[in-house]
Formats: C-alpha cells, structure tokens, sequence
C-alpha cells in the first residue's frame, strides 16, 4: 500500500502540472492583451458573424482549429486591405494589429473553398 500511494501522488501531481499549461483543444490560446480573438472553427467557419472594437490600434489574435490551415484578411468596405493578413496552421495562432478609424470592416479567410469563413468588424 505504500508503493501504490507515491504513485497515486506522483499522478496527481503530473495531471495538475500538465493541465495548468494549457495545451491542448480546451483553453483560449489569444493572447490577453488582444481587443478582438476570433477562432476559426471546424467546417470552415468563424466563431462570431460580427465583432466589435474602438478605433484606434487594434490588436487582433486568429486561432486556427485542428484539421486545416486559415487565413484572415482584414479589408475597408471597399475592399482595400488593411495591414498584414493573418495565417494560422491547425491548432497555431497568429495576431496582428491594425490601425483602424470608426466603420464597418471585412473580415475573410481567402483560402480556396472557405467562403463561409466571413465576419463583420465594427469599430467605434
């Protein structure tokens, strides 16, 4: 009984260790000072239709979902590009941030067949 409890306590003390680093599909990888965290989804979707920040320097951070690379273009309502588009492998996690003056913006992955991944930014 002695053997078993050092081991039952080594365990333990492996499983608290490894789930306070985070890893894994459960936690928010963004970072905390981002004002916008959009997550790519399986199916090729986006997590929201819409997000919101205030005008200025925003920090955007894309997560990327386990089975496929994504890409996240931010264009004005006329389709110029704003600042550097963002690129995550599965599972990765990519940010940038962006210059931005009150409006309405896009934001798309321009990856072939992922038409569906499409949000509106609304800055104010």
């Amino acid at each position: 009984m002695q053997r078993t409890l050092p081991t039952f306590l080594g365990i333990a003390m492996l499983a608290v260790t490894l789930g306070a680093c985070g890893g894994g599909s459960g936690g928010s990888k963004a970072p905390t000072d981002a004002n916008v965290v959009v997550q790519a989804k399986t199916g090729n979707t986006l997590d929201k239709a819409e997000y919101t920040a205030t005008a200025g320097t925003v920090k955007i951070a894309y997560i990327g979902e386990p089975s496929a690379n994504h890409t996240l273009l931010v264009s004005s309502e006329d389709g110029t590009a704003v600042g550097k588009t963002l690129k995550v492998q599965p599972d990765g996690e990519d940010e940038g941030s962006y210059d931005l003056k009150p409006g309405t913006y896009k934001m798309l992955c321009n990856v072939p067949g992922h038409t569906n991944m499409h949000a509106t930014l609304v800055v104010t």
